[in-house]
């Protein structure tokens, strides 16, 4: 081989070096842009879940102020007084029926606030982030399950 072939082939060797480069570099911001919009789609989505679940608790609590307006009439109607005995009984079977529904509902959108796992994913921080976080929000949830 000649001088000016072996320069030839260093130089072909570093074209293709530097188009590998390029292309590794290019990969990688699309890598980081796909991240970054999947994490604001996910964060919208968080808001998104945050402002359904705020609906849900005022339409509990709707209708918790509701039901007990209902049974103070009917017992008003009935000539019973709104307070002590069967009227307390009443009283917090309608407010333990809505602390039930509001401990349901949060237990509910802390489950649905878990993104899904893809375990076909190599990066294994991720998914074992996501199991703890998972884990985090049981546990937090707990003494609000265990009061009902």
């Amino acid at each position: 081989m000649s001088g000016a072939e072996a320069i030839a082939t260093l130089a072909l060797g570093a074209v293709d070096t530097a188009a590998s480069i390029s292309k590794q570099r290019a990969q990688r911001r699309q890598a980081q842009q796909r991240f970054a919009l999947e994490q604001q789609q996910h964060a919208q989505e968080q808001q998104r879940r945050a402002l359904t679940q705020r609906i849900e608790e005022r339409r509990i609590e709707r209708e918790r102020k509701q039901a007990l307006a209902a049974q103070r009439a009917r017992l008003g109607a009935a000539g019973v007084g709104g307070a002590g005995g069967s009227a307390d009984a009443i009283f917090a079977g309608v407010n333990q029926r809505a602390d039930q529904q509001l401990a349901d509902s949060r237990a509910d959108a802390a489950i649905a606030a878990v993104p899904p796992l893809n375990l076909l994913e190599d990066d294994d921080s991720a998914t074992i982030g996501a199991l703890t976080g998972f884990g985090r929000q049981v546990i937090s949830a707990a003494p609000a399950l265990l009061k009902t």
